[in-house]
């Protein structure tokens, strides 16, 4: 019987019995997350000037070695910083765009943490 019942329907799978009261996954509400904004500035001139120190190494680093988040310079004067921020992608900090990179090598950039501020 159960060969004939298959062969009037023309359908081996089971009818969808509403288990998921009709919603589909896309359609489920997602939780807002708690999250905290960056403060604004009002204008550059209640902003406080700082400078800030680095040295660049004297040897050049081959690409795999930079860790993400590291600060590096293509030259050996360090004029150029950017920051390595995935395996295949790097920022230039003065234009503040990213840049595809997967190799090569660059001088490392170690900031100092504490700026000071300049007697101008």
């Amino acid at each position: 019987m159960e060969a004939t019942d298959t062969a009037k329907n023309g359908s081996t799978t089971a009818p969808n019995n509403g288990s998921s009261g009709g919603k589909q996954p896309q359609d489920k509400v997602k939780k807002a997350r708690k999250t905290v904004g960056i403060p604004t500035i009002g204008a550059l001139t209640s902003m406080i000037s700082v400078v800030y120190t680095g040295r660049v190494s004297k040897e050049p680093t081959p690409w795999e070695r930079i860790e993400n988040y590291e600060f590096f310079s293509p030259s050996s004067d360090g004029s150029r910083l950017m920051m390595r921020i995935s395996c295949s992608k790097s920022i230039d900090l003065l234009t503040r765009k990213t840049i595809p990179t997967s190799y090569g090598q660059g001088y490392i950039v170690h900031m100092d943490a504490h700026p000071s501020k300049p007697d101008f």
